[in-house]
């Protein structure tokens, strides 16, 4: 073999390796993106009922929605991990407007009748409204005395703060005092 010969014989192997490291580097990233997984709250209620309840805030698993969810329309999907069925929990306000600049005046605590999962890569719709949720009294549902004190003194602990509830009526009260907000 000629010393040529040699040389170009290198610098094709070179070239194949050239060619084999940019394909490797371009399929690197394959596939470009990780599944998301997500999870986001419709509430059922109907905007034309008397004092449709607004969702004020929700948790699901790690996921807080804090941002309030009109009657008839859905919340921002937010991130989320997969996970086997978990409890939701929602605060309602009874016909607030969310874009008013005043405070709620009522809330109401209610939690899932049952659990929602999610899997790898999928949109989670939880379905806010009397038929999937327990504790609206106007619905004639109530929460145990022992779930509304781990909504409002646990899950929404900072919203309820110097106030008590009672899930028999979905009243709250100034701690202390008799008088219902």
């Amino acid at each position: 073999m000629t010393r040529v010969h040699t040389l170009r014989t290198i610098h094709d192997l070179g070239r194949g390796s050239l060619v084999f490291a940019s394909l490797a580097i371009g399929c690197a990233g394959f596939p470009d993106k990780a599944p998301t997984t997500s999870v986001l709250l419709d509430n059922d209620y109907s905007p034309s009922a008397t004092a449709a309840p607004v969702v004020y805030q929700a948790f699901w698993l790690n996921v807080a929605f804090q941002a309030p969810v009109a009657p008839g329309s859905s919340s921002e999907p937010q991130s989320a991990i997969p996970a086997s069925e978990n409890t939701a929990y929602v605060l309602l306000t009874p016909g607030w407007d969310p874009t008013s600049s005043a405070p709620p005046t009522s809330f109401v605590a209610i939690q899932s009748r049952g659990g929602f999962g999610v899997a790898l890569g999928d949109t989670l719709h939880i379905p806010v409204g009397d038929a999937s949720f327990e504790g609206n009294c106007a619905a004639g549902s109530h929460l145990t005395q022992e779930q509304a004190d781990f909504l409002t003194q646990i899950v929404f602990a900072s919203t309820f703060a110097g106030l008590r509830y009672d899930p028999s009526t979905c009243t709250t009260t100034q701690a202390g005092d008799a008088g219902a907000l």
